[in-house]
């Protein structure tokens, strides 16, 4: 499992495997958000699966999938909300990490150039 830190309590990864969970508990890792949609690859676990096993290693676990570039404002607000809810360090995963990455970015920063000049 490749993980990638973006801040101190967030980092991103590709697909956790089942496996991957207890790694992540011990590692310190107190709740894993899902952007994958499941059924995106027939060898992916389904998300309710990897939630059971989330669960039983004492983290806490949100599903809030989206396909790759179609995060919507509700999309946001469940990732923000999950961000807000969490009592330690974030991991989020999809098919490469992007999709997690992206989302995160635009419910963290500061509105860029464009929306700042024309308020959107």
């Amino acid at each position: 499992m490749q993980i990638t830190k973006i801040t101190v309590g967030f980092s991103v990864s590709p697909q956790i495997a089942f496996d991957d969970i207890k790694k992540l508990a011990d590692a310190g890792y107190k709740t894993i958000i899902s952007n994958r949609p499941d059924g995106e690859d027939a060898a992916q676990p389904l998300s309710k699966a990897i939630a059971k096993t989330a669960k039983r290693a004492g983290m806490t676990y949100h599903h809030i999938p989206f396909k790759p570039g179609r995060f919507t404002p509700d999309d946001q607000a469940q990732f923000k909300a999950a961000l807000e809810q969490s009592a330690g360090p974030v991991l989020a995963f999809c098919r490469t990490g992007m999709r997690a990455q992206s989302i995160y970015k635009s419910v963290t920063k500061a509105p860029g150039f464009f929306a700042r000049l024309f308020g959107r």
